[in-house]
């Protein structure tokens, strides 16, 4: 009994899809020139807004944080991007320390991390990917994205707070060096007058130039330290590509294709109801009559 049933049924649902598919068919030639006018216009449109838009272009950053972690530097520049996308340029050139010409050019900046390492300290350095339309900038750009970074208070006092210490070590280890190299001097003097002098002198010449080379060893270390005493460091700078990344042309047909298509579809179907209205109001008249 139910095989008999499925074998009435299956007929009939083919022929509901056929007669829906006649119908669409049907719908579309009827207003063909409706949507071949849409068409036209929906592609017209995209390529006038796609010749319209300027080039962008998109480019990376490394850069490596000592004070503050990735992901607190990549919430700093989330709320760049938030100024950006309110236009608000003189403000973020103020954070940046630079011309509003620098930013204006910006469209959107993004941070990232270089591998997901889920660890308050991350070792490795993150991304700053900058979209801009004109690629001369990048070079006044990468400065000001660094000093934007360090532009907050306490980032600068930490900063002051380092070189001031280093500065200090440099100046105690240079009066420790002028101290043994004096010394080393009266040794040398006493070894020269007596011919006669002790072995214990040479120990002591040996131990002093022993001493002279891990301070001095300690100096060029606190020279580079304080020469990198800052926030952030670039491990890569901008990259200018020629290439533009966009505008695409596929999409702005697409976005052009798909408001005019909308529009005539809805022209058509209101038409098409109107039309099976004013039939039916003539049938119905005619049946009063």
């Amino acid at each position: 009994m139910s095989e008999e049933i499925k074998n009435q049924v299956t007929p009939s649902e083919d022929i509901d899809i056929l007669l829906l598919i006649e119908r669409v068919t049907l719908f579309f030639r009827k207003y063909k020139w409706v949507f071949i006018i849409a068409i036209i216009a929906g592609v017209a449109t995209g390529i006038s807004i796609y010749r319209s838009l300027p080039d962008v272009y998109k480019s990376r950053l490394i850069v490596h944080s000592f004070l503050l972690t990735n992901q607190e530097e990549i919430q700093i520049i989330e709320t760049w991007n938030e100024l950006l996308g309110k236009h608000e340029y003189a403000a973020l050139a103020a954070i940046f320390n630079c011309q509003e010409k620098t930013v204006s050019p910006v469209k959107q900046i993004k941070g990232d991390e270089i591998q997901k390492v889920f660890s308050t300290n991350n070792p490795n350095g993150f991304l700053i990917e900058v979209t801009v339309t004109d690629i001369s900038i990048l070079d006044e750009l990468q400065p000001a994205i660094v000093n934007g970074l360090e532009n907050n208070d306490y980032v600068k006092e930490r900063i002051a707070l380092k070189k001031s210490t280093l500065v200090q070590a440099i100046e105690k280890t240079n009066r420790q060096i002028q101290n043994l190299d004096s010394i080393k001097k009266r040794v040398e003097d006493i070894i020269n007058r007596n011919q006669n002098f002790p072995a214990s002198s040479v120990t002591d010449i040996t131990a002093i130039n022993t001493q002279l080379l891990e301070m001095n060893d300690k100096l060029m270390g606190y020279k580079e330290n304080l020469r990198f005493a800052n926030s952030v460091q670039v491990l890569q700078g901008f990259s200018k590509f020629k290439q533009p990344v966009g505008p695409k042309l596929f999409v702005w047909l697409f976005l052009g294709l798909v408001p005019f298509l909308s529009l005539a579809y809805l022209y058509a179907l209101i038409h098409s109801i109107n039309e099976k209205l004013k039939k039916g109001q003539g049938k119905d008249n005619y049946n009063f009559y």
